[in-house]
């Protein structure tokens, strides 16, 4: 007989799960119509791009910093409700204002609530999902995110180039807030406050606590030290996509559409993949061949200018990202006690956004210095080099010795 998902196993699992969906696909086409509208309004300038990551980044950090700590007070359910709502008035006075310097920092609020919702939806995850299905519902999680990766980014830029403007597409991420909030209200769970977190006096505290216990672990700190190499390269990348698309493949909006799609099916394949991988091979194997095989991608996928082959680069770039990612959260899932996973989760999002804007800034102030290739090539030798002397270090080997 055939085994049930757990989505139909576990019928909360299924609302949180519809909720992130939902929400964040609205995110993400948002986030695309935003970066097409910077880079039309800016006259082309890419250093625009790169502050206005800068700042959505940084919002974002604050968010999960504050986050983590939070989703051990508070009941996380709720927490996630509030970040919903706080993005709507936000979403809201984007509809009416379209002054390029208030859209950037409106995304920057949209990314602090992110930051706060991020961490506590993981967390909740291991609240209302027994502990041997614990692997399933992260492998799912990653195939939503590849979702979100394939349907955001294209729906995105078809709709801005459709309309030549941001309203519309705006109107549907707010309308997915509305749905997601709803379903969020329906998620019935045993909150349980536990001993160690009612000790827990300050937000501070907590953050320092969760840091040493990381640099007690040297499997951790090397896993996120990966994390953060990958932070920074994604960093330049991520500004600078739709500018590659203009200048050294030659098409416009909606092949940066098709183009960053692809990254979201190969996501797709991925996350299904990891499910069945993770079954088969220790997670952390998976998680170090993910991270080898992007630095190798990467390099390619630069040089690859005829726009269908580099598609398909993106297509096997995102497959791999997608297979590591639900091994990374399998890991700490199997290897980091409860009391610090939500921790351990902010730190997780801290070390990949910090380099980013560290990233974007860079971007922001040689942008339009050096060619968009110039800069991502030498991005990408860096990458390799990171990743190729991290792999030497007792971090790795005490990784793979788990």
């Amino acid at each position: 007989m055939q085994k049930k998902s757990i989505l139909v196993r576990n019928p909360e699992f299924f609302k949180l799960y519809l909720a992130g969906l939902t929400s964040e696909l609205g995110s993400f086409i948002t986030d695309t119509a935003i970066m097409l509208f910077i880079f039309a309004v800016s006259n082309q300038n890419k250093s625009y791009l790169g502050i206005s990551r800068a700042i959505f980044l940084f919002c974002f950090t604050l968010g999960s910093l504050v986050g983590g700590p939070l989703g051990l007070k508070f009941n996380k359910r709720n927490l996630l409700i509030f970040s919903e709502v706080m993005r709507i008035p936000v979403i809201i006075s984007l509809l009416f204002i379209h002054n390029i310097f208030y859209v950037m920092i409106a995304n920057g609020l949209i990314g602090m609530f992110t930051g706060i919702y991020n961490p506590s939806r993981q967390t909740l995850i291991n609240e209302i999902v027994p502990e041997i299905e614990i692997k399933e519902a992260n492998s799912l999680f990653g195939t939503t995110m590849a979702v979100l990766h394939l349907g955001g980014p294209l729906i995105g830029a078809t709709l801005y180039s459709y309309f030549h403007g941001i309203r519309e597409v705006l109107t549907i991420d707010l309308l997915t807030y509305f749905l997601g909030i709803l379903l969020l209200f329906r998620i019935r769970f045993l909150y349980v406050h536990s001993h160690v977190e009612k000790k827990e006096s300050s937000l501070i505290k907590d953050f320092i606590e969760g840091y040493r216990y990381i640099r007690s672990r040297e499997d951790l700190t090397m896993m996120l030290i990966f994390t953060l190499m990958v932070g920074f390269c994604i960093g330049v990348l991520v500004p600078l996509l739709f500018p590659f698309i203009v200048e050294v493949l030659h098409k416009g909006e909606q092949e940066y559409g098709i183009n960053i799609s692809l990254f979201g099916l190969g996501g797709i394949v991925g996350g299904w993949l990891s499910g069945i991988l993770n079954r088969k091979f220790r997670a952390v194997h998976l998680f170090i061949s993910g991270i080898i095989a992007e630095a190798v991608l990467m390099p390619l996928w630069i040089r690859t200018t005829d726009f269908w082959m580099n598609c398909l680069v993106i297509f096997v770039w995102g497959l791999m990202v997608f297979i590591r990612i639900p091994s990374q959260l399998n890991y700490i899932s199997a290897n980091v006690p409860k009391e610090y996973m939500t921790r351990v989760y902010s730190f997780l999002d801290l070390v990949f956004v910090v380099p980013n804007i560290s990233a974007g800034i860079i971007v922001a102030l040689i942008g339009n210095k050096l060619s968009t290739f110039e800069i991502l090539n030498f991005t990408s030798i860096f990458f390799i080099i990171l990743v190729g002397a991290g792999l030497k270090t007792k971090g790795t080997k005490s990784l793979l010795s788990r």
